[in-house]
């Protein structure tokens, strides 16, 4: 029997955080039930005409869930909603990648340190007012989803903190190579988050990113964003290590 393929009420969006907006749509109509396990999507093109945005934009948000895992692309059939059961191994999936790759995961966070400090101190001086919003909006959402923790919405909210101060880089190639790298560390990011004590560390280390952007200050926004990237790369030693539960308190250290 073909899955019945959801007709959804979705807001027409506006051009500022797109596939960010998308994502925070889709996974709220998944969370309330309004789609449920098994339920197909509206196509890429019903999506993007229903939202008045292109279908890129569509195509990048649906990738982002599948990698958060609250969807499965099944190429030829179209996009279906994972079962529950699916979604709850997920820790144990990032996880697992994540020792596996610990190699690759280095260096590219080592290149991610490298886009992002010189992105942070552009933004830091060319940031406007409407994307101080949209780093704000990131910000709060990382607070909601800490209670719980609400893992794919801290990763989404991360991946949304990220791409707001690149694209408040104005530099759109470097904004590109950003999002790019970024989506190839969805699941670093959804092991790390999974960790105790984590949500709170790199909401306070996101903060002081927030602050040195919204004050105009670019060495110390560079110097914030990298001792957050090197708290994330000592997480994913002791992750591999299993030593994730002994990982200290670096707040008043770092930043």
């Amino acid at each position: 029997m073909t899955p019945k393929r959801a007709a959804l009420a979705l807001e027409p969006l506006d051009r500022t955080g797109v596939k960010d907006r998308l994502v925070a749509q889709l996974r709220e109509l998944i969370e309330a039930g309004s789609l449920e396990a098994g339920q197909q999507l509206p196509s890429e093109r019903e999506l993007a005409e229903q939202l008045g945005v292109s279908r890129s934009s569509v195509r990048e948000a649906v990738q982002l869930l599948e990698a958060l895992g609250l969807v499965e692309i099944r190429h030829g059939a179209g996009t279906f909603v994972r079962e529950a059961v699916d979604r709850e191994r997920l820790p144990s999936e990032w996880l697992q990648w994540t020792q596996v790759h610990e190699g690759q995961v280095h260096e590219l966070l080592e290149v991610r340190r490298g886009l992002e400090a010189l992105a942070v101190e552009l933004a830091a001086e060319r940031a406007g007012k409407a994307q101080l919003v949209e780093l704000e909006a990131a910000l709060d959402d990382m607070a909601d989803a800490i209670d719980g923790p609400d893992v794919p919405a801290l990763v989404a909210a991360d991946v949304a903190f990220h791409s707001a101060f690149a694209a408040a880089s104005g530099n759109a190639a470097l904004q590109q190579l950003i999002e790019n790298l970024g989506r190839e560390l969805l699941r670093e990011r959804g092991a790390i988050w999974s960790t105790p004590g984590r949500p709170q560390r790199s909401l306070a280390e996101h903060r002081r990113i927030y602050d040195a952007i919204r004050g105009g200050d670019a060495r110390r926004a560079r110097t914030a964003l990298i001792a957050h990237l090197r708290s994330v790369e000592d997480d994913v030693d002791a992750l591999v290590a299993g030593d994730a539960g002994d990982i200290p308190d670096r707040n008043d250290k770092r930043g």
